[in-house]
Order: C-alpha cells, then sequence, then structure tokens
C-alpha cells in the first residue's frame, strides 16, 4: 500500500473476453466495470464493503469489487453475474431464485447470485449453515433471506409447476424476475450512456448556517472540465416542493440559510474527472454557522421559529377520542404508564438515489429511481415552471424505497442541469449523501397510560406523541394524523384520548418509512401491553385475544367494519408455537447460565 502504483493500463480477463483498460489512480474495480467496460450488472451501494451488491469472483473467489484497487486486477479473471449466464450451474440456481421469489427488488441479486455460484461450485449440496456464511456477505433490505436461502438450498431439485390460478400462497414468479437475477434489470445508475455529464450537489456542512454565493460562474469559466453552475436562480418555477401541497416548504436550493447538515444550496454540472477532483473548499461560498435547534423541547420552547406560521414550531396535529379516558382510568383496577423515546432510521435501501436527464423531442425527460413518478411529475411541474406536456419522468428499477423514494431527491438537479446544458446528465449519490439529504423515520417522544379491569379487559388509554419531523414536512402531516388513529392498535378501547404533533427541527426531514409512525405508537402501546398483562397475572397472548376487534365492533374513530377483521385469527393461530417456545425457553433458563431465554 505504501508503493507507487506503476500501471498506468491494465489487462484482465472479463467474462472470458481480454479488458486492456486505463484506470485514473486510485479507482476502484467497480467503478471501472461499470464506467469503462459497461458491467452495469456489478451494482454499487456503498462503496464500502458492506453492502456486498458488487461482489465478482476474481480467480473464483468472491470479492466486493468497490474494496479492490482497479489496478490489482492485472493479470486476473474477473466473473460477473452477466458473464456467468450459460453456466450450467447459474441456470439452475436462476431457475430456484424465480421459483422461490428471491428476487424482489432485485439490486442485490447479482451480488447474491455471484456468492451462491461461488459456494455451489465448491459445495454442490451445502446445509444451511453453509448457505447463510457464503451468502452472509452481501445485504438484502426486502426478502427477510429466507427466501434466498430456500433457494440455493434447493438447487438441483425438482421445480413445482406455477400455480396458473394463482391461488392464495401459490408460488407465483415475477414477471421481471428474470431480468433482476440475470443482471439486466436497469437501475437509475444503469440508463446513462458512456461520456454524459455529472452532477455534484453542493451541501451545507453545518446544521444551520447562513451562506453567500460568489462569483460560481466566473469560477465554473476557469475551472476545466465544469460545464455550468446551478443556484436558486436557475429556478424559472417556485423554489419549493413537498408531497403535501398544503405543507410544501422545502427549496430544492437554500437560499441565504441552509436549515439542516446535507441540504442543497448548489450544483455543480461538467465531466466526471472535473466533478470529481473539485473540492467543496474550492467553491467561491461563504459560511457562518448559526445556533442549531435539534431536540423537541428546544424546539417548543419559544426560541426561534424556523417556518412563518408555525409557532413553537408545531408544524400541526392530529387528535382522536372517544368516550370518556380520564374517567376510565381512574376506575380502571390496574393502570400502567410509561415514556418512549425512538430514533431516527435510515431506510438503507441497498441502491443510493440516481438518475439520467436528457432533452428529448423537445421535453425534458428524467429517469429516476422513484416509488411516485407522478408526484415526482406535479413537483417538477411548478419547480421548472413549464407546461407539464414538456416533462417526462420515467421511473427506472427501484433498488429499494421504504418509503423514502415517494420524495423528491436527483429530479428537480438533473431536470435543471439539462435545460441549462442543452446535455445528457447524470448524478448519483454517495452512500454518505444518500444518508444526509433524505428522509428518515420520525424519532417519537410517547407519553402513554392504559388501563384494565381486573378480568383483564381494556377500559381506557391515552397517548401524547411529538415527532421530529426534522427542517421540513414532509410526510409529516400524514404522520402527525395517522398515529392518533392507530395508537390504540387493534384492539376495543372504549374510552380513548390520542394526540400528536409534528415538530420541526434543524435535523434532516423525517418522511414516510413503512407505517407512518404507526411503528413507532406500537413501541409505546405493546411494551404496556406486557406489563399490563404480566400485572394482571394474565397471559401475554391470551391478554390480547381477549382484547382484539373481530368483526362488527367499533374503533376509536367510530368505524365498523362488517368482515375482514381478522387480527383475531392470527394472534389464535400463534397459541401453539407460543405454548411450545415458552416451554422451550423455560428449560434454557432452568439451567441458571447467564444465558437466558424469551419469547415475543
Amino acid at each position: 500500500m505504501d508503493k507507487q502504483v506503476s500501471l498506468e493500463h491494465v489487462s484482465f480477463t472479463l467474462n472470458g473476453r481480454k479488458a486492456d483498460v486505463t484506470p485514473f489512480p486510485g479507482e476502484r474495480l467497480s467503478s471501472l466495470l461499470r464506467e469503462s467496460l459497461d458491467a452495469r450488472d456489478v451494482k454499487v451501494g456503498c462503496d464500502a464493503g458492506d453492502c456486498g451488491a458488487c461482489s465478482v469472483l476474481v480467480d473464483g473467489d468472491v470479492v466486493c469489487a468497490c474494496l479492490m484497487a482497479a489496478h490489482q486486477a492485472d493479470g486476473c479473471k474477473v466473473e460477473t453475474i452477466g458473464g456467468l449466464q450459460d453456466d450450467d450451474l447459474t441456470q439452475a440456481l436462476a431457475q430456484c431464485f424465480e421459483a422461490h421469489g428471491a428476487a424482489q427488488c432485485g439490486i442485490c441479486t447479482p451480488g447474491m447470485m455471484v456468492a451462491a455460484v461461488s459456494l455451489l461450485r465448491d459445495v454442490s449440496h451445502p446445509d444451511e449453515t453453509e448457505v447463510k456464511d457464503a451468502l452472509g456477505g452481501v445485504l438484502c433490505r426486502c426478502t427477510g433471506y429466507r427466501k434466498i436461502i430456500d433457494a440455493v438450498l434447493h438447487v438441483g431439485e425438482e421445480i413445482a409447476a406455477d400455480d396458473p390460478v394463482g391461488h392464495t400462497g401459490a408460488a407465483i414468479r415475477r414477471l421481471d424476475g428474470a431480468e433482476k437475477i440475470a443482471g439486466r434489470e436497469l437501475f437509475a445508475d444503469d440508463i446513462a450512456p458512456p461520456g454524459t455529464l455529472h452532477v455534484r450537489v453542493i451541501r451545507s456542512p453545518f446544521n444551520r448556517a447562513k451562506f453567500e454565493l460568489g462569483a460560481l460562474d466566473e469560477w465554473a469559466e476557469k475551472t476545466p472540465g465544469i460545464e455550468a453552475v446551478l443556484t436558486a436562480a436557475d429556478i424559472q418555477g417556485k423554489n419549493c416542493f413537498g408531497v403535501i401541497p398544503a405543507f410544501a416548504d422545502q427549496p430544492v436550493f437554500a437560499q441565504k440559510e441552509a436549515r439542516f447538515r446535507g441540504e442543497a444550496v448548489a450544483a455543480i454540472i461538467g465531466t466526471p474527472e472535473a466533478v470529481r477532483n473539485v473540492l467543496d473548499a474550492d467553491l467561491p461560498i461563504s459560511w457562518e454557522e448559526l445556533p442549531a435547534i435539534l431536540t423537541i423541547s428546544d424546539a417548543m420552547a419559544g426560541g426561534d421559529n424556523l417556518h412563518e406560521g408555525r409557532d413553537n414550531n408545531i408544524m400541526c396535529g392530529g387528535f382522536v377520542t372517544c368516550g370518556l379516558p380520564d374517567d376510565a382510568l381512574k376506575a380502571a383496577d390496574m393502570t400502567v404508564e410509561g415514556t418512549f423515546t425512538t430514533s431516527f432510521v435510515e431506510h438503507a435501501y441497498i441502491e443510493p438515489e440516481a438518475g439520467f436527464a436528457e432533452m428529448k423531442d423537445g421535453r425534458v425527460e428524467v429517469h429516476a429511481c422513484t416509488q411516485a413518478p407522478v408526484m415526482d411529475l406535479d413537483s417538477l411541474e411548478e419547480i421548472l415552471g413549464m407546461d407539464r406536456a414538456r416533462i417526462r419522468v420515467v421511473p427506472t428499477g427501484c433498488g429499494g424505497g421504504f418509503g423514502s423514494k415517494l420524495d423528491l431527491s436527483v429530479q428537480p438537479y438533473l431536470a435543471l442541469a439539462t435545460l441549462k446544458t442543452g446535455k445528457l446528465v447524470r448524478i448519483n449519490y454517495s452512500r454518505s449523501e444518500s444518508m444526509q439529504s433524505t428522509t428518515k423515520r420520525h424519532p417519537g417522544e410517547m407519553m402513554v397510560k392504559i388501563g384494565a379491569t381486573h378480568d383483564g379487559r381494556l377500559c381506557g388509554m391515552v397517548f401524547d406523541g411529538l415527532f421530529n419531523t426534522g427542517a421540513y414536512a414532509s410526510w409529516g402531516p400524514t404522520v402527525a394524523t395517522r398515529v392518533p388513529i392507530h395508537a390504540s392498535g387493534p384492539y376495543k378501547i372504549a374510552n380513548y384520548r390520542a394526540d400528536a404533533k409534528g415538530i420541526h427541527t434543524h435535523c434532516p426531514p423525517s418522511g414516510a418509512f413503512r407505517g407512518f409512525g404507526v411503528p413507532q405508537a406500537a413501541i409505546a402501546q405493546e411494551s404496556l401491553f406486557d406489563e399490563l398483562a404480566d400485572k394482571l397475572n394474565r397471559d401475554k397472548l391470551e391478554f390480547r385475544i381477549e382484547n382484539a376487534l373481530e368483526n362488527g365492533d367499533r374503533t376509536v374513530c367510530g368505524q365498523v367494519f362488517e368482515q375482514g377483521v381478522g387480527i383475531k385469527d392470527c394472534f389464535e393461530a400463534l397459541r401453539d408455537a407460543w405454548k411450545s417456545e415458552h416451554a422451550a425457553a423455560d428449560v434454557v433458563n432452568a439451567q441458571g447460565t447467564a444465558i437466558k431465554r424469551g419469547v415475543g
């Protein structure tokens, strides 16, 4: 590592063909394969060796291509999933992956397939431990791994025919499954052709800061390879977006003040080499760090408001009540209460945000990883100040989203860049940039009190929740209004009150994340249910069964569902496993060692 690389050209065999290329100093093998040799079946998720999506075979061994310097491949034999398609073993594995539904979003699948092929070349009939060990270096955020493990374990076995009717529980192959498994699915960073200009967003290094933009256009003219610079001045429409129009408050580019670390203030457009070599410190931007509000208590203390008209930084709230909860709690035979705090949670999809844009047939055409292309089009229409007929949003393969890719990310920068330059442009966030700038699960601070009678019947509940929605609203209004509706869980509670509010801070925006605040509330409610069951000396599962909603019951919002309320059936289906797991735990715990076992 302390010796200077003397190689300029690197020669190796890629999927059976000779490759002779010239990496730039320090280039990763993953970058070389994708950008110089068009091996876009090699996916990049982290550039840190954590996700394994870029796994390839080098002289037969599984390697994270992002951790291997391109120069180290000189003289080696490199195989990617794209080069393994004619291999009988790969074909058999692919059939199992399809049959078991092992490829879902598909971004991890090429790496997973490569790792599995390597294992099966050495061990024709591996056991489950061997499969887990072999695949442990490749992360998947969709499947829970069970389907993937099963697929590898059953290679070589007869595959059941698809159910043509599609009955419940039947294995139905995905229409796009084969493309995902072969690495041919095009994700957002796979679209752009060679020679495309790159866009890099310049972001605030502080949680809160004033800033001034200097002579950026002059800087761009003097910097070789830089084509143009984007700022708020380039926006012909509204410098504002948000998924809920009445709460739209986030600028494409901040002006004068940045409200969170990672907020965009400008963007540069240029050749890949030029964009790569520019340091943020090279740009004529001056910063003045300001005191930041990072906690809910500080935000509500009556100081600075992040947004006009949102006093004490309260974005909005939600409220549900029925019956007489205070009276019911006073009359309860047993009550429990607690304060619960949850944190920000990163979505951690394997594919960072990326995209490609061009002017085509007089229209701005944006290709991006998105969960909401029509919502993207709505926002771009306002940001660009253009007729929506002149804008086209094309969703690519989406390598995981889980809610965060409902919000805009790369789309406006791509559109503005191709409009300004008239050229093909491309953007791909680094993992750290993705984590800095995109939405998170809302942290919650919840105070909950629940009461029940001696016979185990719930009689009252009060819930108060504050949720850190960060610098901008995003899906915060949905969280604030949905939590009170669902904080009771799927249970009969005649006397109930729930109040929730979204609070602004100088943290990254919190947005959609599978459940819109409900998982946070469930942590509090279900934890107290366990405590309440213990105090009443009742089995925790039976306590829930006794209080579960059924067809015809009235919810805390007054809704009556005549059919389809299946939670009690679900709980009852757990009885046998609940008893057997408790019996197994008792055996372990009776040994008196430091290792204990529980059941949840």
